[in-house]
């Protein structure tokens, strides 16, 4: 492995926007720092793939307004380009039993008076009183009617990606439900947009990035960080390591993390799987209806491309997923149908539009849920692992903030604080 330097400040490894966020501070405070990424390009699930002119990334993403990545990407002068989901005067579309159902015009008058109370309220219910609860005990205790129950429910799944809502932190979802009252911003052209913008600003500040680079593992000797080893037997020095990959992948890099705090917050993660067909459409046959949840199945339909661009050729991108949980054995065929089914209910004659589509039987959605036994937190409460100096994680299963990409951000952030700490 041949690199500009045989000794670093800090080395990252990971490059996936929890990587290349801990990268940008590191080199802002003038520490010598290089970012190792074992692919071809950087990004991880943040990368977008280009088909037939379509911009596809890994599912539905999307940023709340308030929540730490914005304001991290603001604050590293790194915010992409982007627009916010646009409200339809159709209202909100719930599916039950393969059937359409409105708010407001299917609901009574006591259940849209309900739901009104419910979400209008949202941002007024302290969060941090219920991280210890369930969202499954909050809701059977707060609200009355079973088809509000039903909505909410499903949207709880959206903001959390998990269909369980009896493991799921009530503070924790509620939480992520008031960030998304504040705005839920899209990427103009796709998430890869957010990683060339900050990859430029890590090179910009001297970070230097190696691809297609396989850490073999992180060298430490008594309780103290010495560097990272690869394959063909080279290694790197440095006091510090920030590991910006999922907690399997985390510990397979230390050796003996089995008997650390790092091997318990592996075995402690929960992670979340879902099934996502992504399509993209010259035109769509109901531009009325844009967003859909499941009630009765954990479904999820969103175009994307109504506030941004989303292609090169002007066609529409939508994504219908389902939530598969921690389920590790699935049905790919029988969720492709009922993804396809769910369209065709949403979008009909959809398929005399395509431009696109892709199918992805089981992406990773989240490495960890967020449950109510973590207090809302994820699997791993803080960066630093305290069994050895100078090794750090961080990613969507570490810290008290956020989910996906906040979490991701707000960890890093955290992570290079610590070390810049010392």
């Amino acid at each position: 492995m041949k690199t500009q330097k045989n000794s670093y400040d800090a080395v990252v490894v990971g490059g996936g926007l929890a990587g290349l966020t801990a990268a940008i501070y590191l080199a802002k405070a003038e520490k010598s720092v290089i970012l190792l990424e074992k692919a071809a390009q950087l990004g991880g699930y943040a990368q977008t793939t280009e088909k037939n002119g379509a911009l596809f990334n890994f599912g539905p993403h999307a940023m709340y307004e308030g929540g730490a990545a914005l304001q991290i990407l603001a604050e590293m002068d790194c915010l992409p380009p982007g627009g916010y989901a646009k409200k339809t005067n159709s209202g909100l579309i719930g599916i039950k039993q393969g059937e359409i159902v409105h708010i407001p015009t299917d609901l009574t008058d006591d259940e849209n008076q309900e739901w009104v109370n419910l979400m209008g309220g949202l941002q007024n219910i302290d969060v941090e009183a219920i991280n210890g609860i369930s969202i499954r005990q909050w809701t059977e205790e707060k609200i009355k009617h079973s088809r509000v129950k039903e909505f909410f429910y499903g949207m709880c799944r959206q903001w959390a990606y998990c269909d369980d809502s009896t493991v799921l932190s009530a503070g924790y979802v509620i939480r992520q439900g008031q960030l998304a009252g504040n705005g839920v911003r899209y990427v103009e052209k796709g998430w890869q947009t957010v990683v060339q913008i900050l990859a430029e600003k890590a090179v910009q500040l001297g970070v230097e990035i190696q691809t297609n680079c396989k850490v073999e593992h992180v060298y430490h000797q008594d309780g103290v960080v010495h560097g990272v080893n690869f394959a063909d037997g080279t290694n790197i020095s440095t006091s510090n390591v920030v590991i910006a990959l999922g907690p399997n992948e985390a510990s397979r890099l230390v050796p003996g993390s089995d008997e650390m705090s790092l091997g318990s917050w592996k075995e402690q993660s929960r992670p979340l799987y879902a099934a996502c067909l992504d399509v993209a459409l010259k035109q769509l046959p109901r531009s009325d209806q844009v967003f859909a949840i499941g009630l009765d199945q954990p479904f999820y339909f969103g175009v994307h491309s109504l506030s941004v661009s989303l292609s090169n050729n002007g066609s529409h991108v939508l994504h219908v997923l389902k939530y598969n949980d921690d389920k590790v054995k699935t049905d790919a065929k029988m969720d492709k149908k009922e993804l396809m089914e769910l369209l065709e209910l949403l979008q009909p004659g959809w398929e005399q539009e395509v431009v696109a589509t892709r199918f992805l039987p089981k992406i990773l959605v989240a490495n960890d849920t967020h449950t109510a036994a973590h207090n809302g937190a994820g699997s791993a409460p803080h960066p630093s692992v305290p069994e050895i100096k100078g090794l750090y994680v961080a990613g969507d299963w570490v810290g008290q903030e956020g989910r996906l990409a906040d979490c991701s951000m707000a960890s890093a952030k955290l992570a290079t604080e610590q070390i810049l700490a010392q």
